[in-house]
């Protein structure tokens, strides 16, 4: 039996990478699916998916860091299907390069996004989900390196992730206080090949990140092409439902990561430096 067929999912940043490797899975179980994404001709490719699939797919436009936009969303979204058995806070971008010179425009965007639209998700949608009388679970998409020390490049995206793990953690806390049907948990994928380095597309030209440094560029390029040689969202999306099914707060498709997180902590606990990428890694 399929346990999410009929099932009522909104994910946010529904157009490309992970947001549409889950989206097109949803679809595939024949759920009732509400994506939303500020990139529309993502929506568009995604309506093309749904044509043949056997779930039902209604599109939003949708800047997460618009709490208003977000609190009508969720005000039509129960207004028209009554529920929200699966909410993905998904949508983010990253901006990368040394912290004392990323703009304030750049930090402004990264935090607008990656902290306030998880927020303004959960702030609008979970006191609806607790009155809807049936089950339902909010994902919050973070990463590994929302686990992983802050690395060289990377303070306003790594940052951003590290609230929204702790975040989660406490939602998690406090929804079981409630009694209600309604669970957390936190999403923290390693590499998948998305367009996740190339955020910078959804602005405009003018704003657009500038690396000043060769190191900072070399950077860039090597993680953004480990990134694009990572997991299809599609088979990410098969694993990331296979641990919900199995009622995990900790979502971990990818699980290589372990090694280096147990080195953090052993970091911690000792008191040392923070490790590199590179000592974590083993190099």
């Amino acid at each position: 039996m399929n346990p999410w067929s009929d099932q009522l999912a909104v994910i946010t940043g529904a157009g490309s990478g992970i947001g549409a490797g889950l989206s097109r899975y949803c679809l595939k179980q024949g759920m009732q699916l509400v994506a939303c994404d500020i990139d529309t001709t993502g929506l568009d490719e995604l309506a093309n998916v749904a044509a043949a699939s056997p779930g039902s797919l209604t599109i939003h436009e949708l800047d997460v860091s618009d709490a208003q936009a977000v609190e009508q969303l969720a005000e039509t979204v129960f207004t028209h299907f009554g529920r929200v058995n699966l909410l993905f806070n998904n949508a983010g971008v990253l901006i990368d390069g040394k912290s004392w010179e990323r703009e304030l425009r750049d930090w402004r965007w990264i935090i607008d996004v990656n902290i306030m639209g998880v927020i303004h998700g959960v702030r609008s949608f979970v006191p609806r989900m607790l009155a809807q009388g049936e089950a339902g679970r909010v994902v919050n998409t973070s990463s590994i390196g929302g686990l992983l020390g802050g690395g060289s490049f990377m303070a306003p995206y790594q940052s951003s992730k590290h609230f929204v793990t702790a975040f989660t953690e406490s939602l998690h806390q406090e929804l079981e206080l409630e009694k209600a049907p309604i669970s957390a948990s936190v999403l923290c994928p390693a590499e998948v090949a998305t367009g996740i380095w190339e955020s910078d597309r959804l602005r405009a030209p003018e704003q657009h990140n500038v690396l000043a440094s060769e190191s900072e560029q070399q950077f860039h390029d090597m993680v953004a092409g480990s990134v694009a040689d990572g997991l299809t969202p599609d088979h990410f999306a098969d694993l990331v439902f296979e641990r919900i099914e199995e009622g995990k707060f900790w979502l971990f498709p990818q699980t290589e990561f372990k090694a280096m997180l147990q080195k953090r902590h052993d970091s911690i606990i000792n008191e040392t430096r923070p490790l590199t990428m590179a000592e974590l890694m083993g190099f």
